[in-house]
């Protein structure tokens, strides 16, 4: 039987200068705008990536909002 941490999920790469560039945005809680392939687009702090989704703090007091990293057509700092 495997354990819990046997059965994770791919790592998220952090040779990718894309990877590192969120992980500083998220480091220094820089404000950005995600626009989605859909249009939509959503501004606020991001809280944490992994090999899959972002989490966002859009409004303080409200839940995370997940974003698929396949629906992101851009991100950009606004600061």
């Amino acid at each position: 039987m495997q354990s819990f941490f046997e059965r994770r999920g791919p790592r998220l790469d952090t040779t990718l200068p894309s990877v590192r560039h969120v992980q500083e945005l998220i480091r220094i809680r820089t404000p950005v705008n995600v626009v989605l392939l859909s249009g939509k687009e959503f501004d606020g702090i991001i809280r944490w990536q992994d090999s899959h989704f972002l989490a966002m703090s859009t409004e303080p007091g409200t839940p995370l909002l997940l974003i698929s990293l396949a629906a992101v057509a851009s991100l950009r700092a606004l600061s």
